[in-house]
């Protein structure tokens, strides 16, 4: 052989792709006639461009299926709104025959809206359906309350929406900023995200209903108010922190859980019990596991849980932090 199998080598990805020199082609094809070590290398780089071929192939076939079933769907899309216009239009003349102006119209119009943003909606969108169905449904949501209320000559808009709101979030809202490209701070921390809209969401829906309702007249009631809302808010977020924030390994996390949920839904009646009334009393400590009445019923529940809790989370709390020490190791 007149050329070593290094030099044939470098040429090779030239000589498959058919951009080298007459010269250097020559040479490779006399090498490849003589070493069979390189002429296997040579097949296996056209089997390669041939299952570079079918994968081309199949990305394209793909595509165009892809194109027919969206232009399926943004067909039906369109026929189902072509379907909803006809009683939007029949109400609306029959609500200008009727009144002569256009007030349960709107009922109707926001009601096939909502209608047609979980039907419509889902068919004519190429890309993140999920997302522009929920904002669409939650608009159409929202805008069926706004015309409901102007309709009757309510002032309930608000303390009706926000509720609607705070269930929505609760359920979607992790959903939603788990396709959403965010960057930085929010990209980082959007359980922090999650959790504080929840929250005030939350703040918000106890704030409209005590005014709503006239309550916040009522002498004490903000505070009363501030604190049963805050001491079981605190479950949530402390298991939230413990698990999103804590440096430390999924054992360690897990026990130390389940030792504060069982100590605070041991304490949490005392301490709501305490807000109320200023009463301040451990109901566990009247606990006596001989003797159940009514007396020492809820204590001796409030005990075993406290023990359950302790059985299982502190062997998990040990192994984690055994199986952190193995690690470092």
């Amino acid at each position: 052989m007149k050329y070593s199998c290094e030099v044939v080598k470098d040429l090779l990805p030239l000589y498959h792709d058919e951009v080298c020199s007459p010269g250097s082609k020559a040479l490779v094809e006399e090498h490849l006639g003589e070493c069979p070590d390189c002429a296997a290398l040579r097949e296996r780089m056209q089997n390669n461009r041939y299952d570079d071929s079918l994968r081309k192939e199949r990305d394209e076939v793909v595509g165009q299926h892809n194109k027919k079933v969206m232009r399926k769907s943004l067909l039906a899309g369109i026929c189902f709104a072509a379907i909803l216009a006809v009683p939007i239009l029949v109400c609306l003349i029959v609500n200008l025959a009727v009144g002569h102006a256009l007030d349960w119209f709107f009922i109707v119009l926001t009601s096939l809206l909502l209608f047609a943003s979980l039907t419509v909606v889902p068919l004519v969108l190429e890309r993140r359906r999920g997302l522009g169905t929920l904002a669409s449904f939650t608009g159409s949501l929202l805008l069926l309350l706004l015309s409901c209320c102007i309709y009757t000559k309510g002032d309930w808009f608000f303390v009706a929406a926000i509720p609607v709101l705070f269930g929505l979030c609760v359920v979607f809202l992790p959903f939603v900023l788990y396709q959403l490209p965010l960057k930085g701070f929010a990209s980082r921390h959007k359980g922090l995200l999650v959790m504080t809209t929840d929250t005030l969401l939350l703040a918000a829906t106890v704030i409209l209903s005590a005014v709503y309702g006239g309550y916040h007249q009522a002498p004490g009631y903000w505070g009363m108010t501030f604190w049963n809302t805050l001491i079981p808010l605190v479950f949530p977020w402390t298991l939230f922190l413990l698990i999103r924030y804590l440096k430390t390994n999924g054992l360690v996390k897990a026990g130390l859980c389940t030792l504060f949920s069982g100590a605070f839904l041991v304490l949490l009646n005392d301490a709501i019990q305490f807000v109320l009334d200023g009463t301040a009393v451990l109901t566990v400590l009247s606990a006596n596991l001989a003797v159940w009445q009514d007396s020492t019923i809820n204590a001796n529940i409030y005990l075993l849980m406290l023990l359950t809790g302790a059985l299982v989370g502190i062997p998990l709390v040990i192994g984690g932090m055994v199986k952190g020490q193995r690690r470092k190791k």
